[in-house]
């Protein structure tokens, strides 16, 4: 028994021991551990750390820090050497503020920001300083310890917010943030100025308050556009102002992303182009007044000479046949011209009327035919398709369609060659088509092609006559008939270009 309590005893004793060793070596882990989450802590929030210890002479610069100073791990600076780096004009400020400290006489904290150049490029970088400052018994400063942040981008994107602020603040154009539920967010001078509502009485208020009834369906279009990421360029329409009047606009809208490129609102541009409008509408007017005048003169006159060229037919020299056929050719030309104008007049004031019948489509191809004949003797003119289609559409609007489209290529083929006005058939559809074997026309231009008065930029096109409003032209008649036009060209290898219209 005694020897079992001995031993209990000594097993104690050991245990005791231990016992007394565990807090020491828990502090030890403590200590690491802490230090450790400290470090991480510091490394995530890409703080640099130094220590100038100014009784010793020495200082000491962090990885992170040399990072931000642009230098490499291994290398040293002394506090002077980094003085240097601070730019000319906040240097002065600093060395005011470095003799202040080491003539004082407390300690305290310390939180300045400056521009520095980098070491290893001579580049600009935005640094916040944040220190402690420790005295001695002298009461001079002994120790200067604290952290470093680069915050250039900071600096740059708060100099960028400003510089968009006054942009914005300043801008003749209204400009209007909203959320994707066409809730009003920012409201600026121009749009106060435009749309009668001071920023006080709109935002927070829906988008749908300055929209027109008739609009609104329009607005859910856009705003379902803007949700896929999409943008909307130079959309016109109409809004309506705080005393109840419509006004001509150009709208220009587009996503705000965050920097996860999350959809996070629109922004919207409005321009006021109610006088663009008017602008337009009197020089519609004085075409349309123009067009109709000349169109007058100009129908007597071909009547004249349809006469001449059937009577020229007998006449001994056929010189006077030829002369008389080509003043009807340019005479049809003309009109048509002054038709194009009369046609773009309606359709900019909605006044366009499409009225559908049945008709053969040979017999109008032949018409387009022959007084392309008139026009061109260089190329091939031919009719590629069945004589007995009948096709359901508007036979004047597509007696003009066809007419551009087969003079288009007559003109953009200089050199002559083949032009075939063909159609294809399908169940309900058909494909009409015209060919040419012309200059053909870039990917850069086609994407424009059909705007009003564009001109290729081509050079070879560039110097062919015409205003840009033919092709113009076709595209709104055959919108108006449910179809589109569409092109496939290549520079130097022609076009082909083709719609579809109904067959019933």
């Amino acid at each position: 028994m005694k020897n079992r309590k001995k031993h209990t005893n000594i097993s104690n004793e050991n245990e005791g021991d231990n016992f007394k060793l565990r807090p020491a070596e828990e502090l030890l882990v403590k200590l690491q551990e802490s230090e450790s989450r400290l470090r991480l802590a510091i490394d995530a929030t890409k703080l640099g750390t130094w220590d100038w210890n100014r009784e010793r002479g020495t200082i000491y610069w962090s990885d992170e820090c040399k990072r931000i100073l642009g230098l490499r791990p291994d290398d040293h600076i002394s506090f002077q050497e980094f003085i240097e780096r601070i730019d000319i004009a906040d240097r002065l400020d600093v060395e005011a503020k470095i003799k202040k400290i080491i003539r004082g006489s407390r300690e305290g904290h310390i939180d300045v920001r400056y521009k520095i150049r980098k070491f290893q490029d001579n580049s600009p970088c935005w640094v916040r300083i944040q220190g402690r400052i420790f005295v001695n018994k002298n009461r001079t400063l002994s120790r200067f310890i604290g952290t470093m942040l680069d915050i250039t981008d900071t600096i740059r994107s708060g100099e960028q917010n400003a510089l968009l602020a006054a942009i914005i603040t300043s801008s003749n154009d209204a400009i209007v943030a909203k959320t994707l539920d066409g809730i009003i967010t920012t409201w600026n001078g121009a749009s106060h100025k435009l749309f009668g509502y001071s920023p006080q009485e709109i935002i927070g208020e829906s988008i749908m308050k300055i929209i027109p009834d008739d609009r609104k369906e329009e607005e859910y279009h856009i705003l379902s556009k803007l949700r896929n990421g999409e943008s909307v360029e130079h959309y016109e329409t109409k809004r309506l102002t705080k005393s109840g009047m419509l006004i001509d606009v150009s709208l220009t809208i587009s996503p705000i992303k965050d920097r996860d490129g999350r959809i996070i609102g629109i922004s919207k541009i409005a321009r006021d182009i109610s006088e663009k409008k008017q602008e337009d509408k009197r020089k519609n007017d004085f075409v349309a007044m123009v067009s109709h005048e000349l169109k007058t003169p100009l129908t007597s006159i071909l009547l004249y000479t349809q006469l001449l060229v059937k009577k020229s037919k007998n006449a001994e020299d056929p010189s006077f046949f030829n002369m008389s056929t080509k003043i009807e050719a340019y005479v049809k030309r003309m009109i048509s011209m002054i038709i194009d104008y009369l046609g773009l007049s309606r359709i900019e004031e909605g006044k366009i009327d499409i009225r559908k019948t049945r008709f053969n489509l040979k017999s109008l191809a032949d018409e387009v035919i022959e007084e392309a004949h008139l026009i061109s003797s260089k190329h091939r003119l031919e009719i590629v398709g069945s004589a007995d289609v009948e096709v359901y559409a508007d036979l004047e609007k597509m007696r003009q369609v066809l007419i551009n489209l087969v003079g288009n290529a007559i003109k953009y083929s200089p050199s002559g060659g083949s032009v075939i006005l063909g159609w294809e058939g399908h169940t309900d559809k058909l494909r009409i088509y015209v060919k040419d074997e012309g200059v053909g026309i870039s990917v850069e231009d086609q994407a424009n092609l059909f705007k009003r008065f564009y001109r290729a930029k081509e050079v070879e096109r560039k110097n062919i006559a015409g205003f840009g409003i033919g092709l113009y032209l076709v595209s709104e008649l055959l919108r108006l008939h449910g179809s589109r036009i569409e092109v496939e060209s290549e520079p130097g290898k022609g076009s082909v270009f083709y719609f579809h219209i109904d067959l019933n």
